[in-house]
């Protein structure tokens, strides 16, 4: 007999065993009636049927998990394929967007029709590496290779840096940011790099899908066990279909980019899980439609 067969024929017999037993405590103690054979009939069939069910849902049970954790291995076997395959498109990239790097330093292309060209050239090739940046990122949380490397202290440096390198993008867009950090903010639990890969891409992202001559603010809120770190946009807004989404991977939404960049639909994935393995948070909030978008980053205050 096998195993399945073993657990059904085990979990029938009990439930006869209990059936029965209750049968006879009915019959014979409870109502004195003499024993008759033909009274054990009906609970012996309800046992062997509440058997039958209880033995194939504990079937169904196991097979579920199995299958379950056979698919979560395969998946972690396919992250790590694509970013083994996605790394290897690193090297050959970066070198070629250092060689549009010197190109543009070249006195007999310093035309501006070929200025133009090796931006647009540049440009795609920034857009490329960004996006295997965050396929790498989100392989790696996959196949629970990223963990963070929390320290306690005051992020405002990090903070200040990570807003530095987005202000030539906003410029070249006309946009403006607006910063109201606090020096003195208190100490938080925090990993740098991680606080940093999220925080631009909630910048990046608010340049993307912000028209020219508009504010981008960025400012802290102290609350009493934590504390939120706020990008605010006056961009498309979003929808309610938006929001409840807009942490997905590959989800499209509604808002389009104003400047012709790309959206792989990673970003935000990756930045949620980046908040949540440092142990802190991420959402969106918006009115709607064409009235902007705030997004908060939630960290955690680190103990006195």
């Amino acid at each position: 007999m096998n195993g399945m067969a073993r657990r059904y024929a085990i979990t029938i017999c009990i439930c006869i065993i209990v059936v029965d037993a209750f049968a006879c405590i009915q019959y014979h103690l409870i109502q004195n009636h003499p024993f008759v054979l033909s009274h054990y009939i009906i609970p012996t069939l309800v046992g062997a049927g509440f058997g039958f069910l209880i033995a194939r849902i504990k079937i169904l049970e196991i097979k579920y998990h199995k299958e379950k954790d056979q698919v979560i291995e395969k998946n972690k076997k396919i992250h790590m394929y694509v970013g083994t395959i996605v790394h290897d498109l690193k090297s050959p990239i970066s070198a070629v967007y250092s060689l549009i790097e010197l190109l543009q330093l070249r006195d007999d292309l310093k035309s501006e029709k070929s200025q133009k060209f090796l931006g647009l050239v540049k440009s795609s090739t920034e857009s490329m590496l960004e996006n295997i940046h965050l396929i790498l990122e989100n392989t790696k949380f996959e196949s629970g290779k990223m963990q963070a490397h929390l320290e306690q202290g005051n992020p405002f440096f990090t903070i200040n840096s990570t807003i530095d390198k987005h202000l030539i993008l906003a410029i070249n867009k006309s946009i403006t940011i607006q910063r109201v950090i606090d020096r003195n903010m208190p100490d938080v639990e925090y990993d740098k790099q991680m606080l940093d890969r999220v925080l631009s891409n909630l910048i990046s992202n608010s340049i993307k899908y912000s028209p020219a001559q508009t504010q981008i603010k960025i400012f802290s809120e102290l609350l009493s066990d934590k504390l939120n770190l706020v990008v605010e946009d006056q961009g498309q807004g979003l929808s309610e279909d938006d929001l409840e989404k807009i942490f997905g991977e590959f989800m499209t939404l509604s808002a389009r980019p104003t400047g012709g960049e790309v959206a792989t639909g990673l970003g935000l994935s990756v930045a949620k899980k980046l908040a949540e393995e440092m142990g802190g948070n991420i959402w969106a909030e918006s009115e709607g439609k064409g009235k902007g978008s705030t997004f908060k980053i939630a960290l955690p205050l680190a103990p006195h």
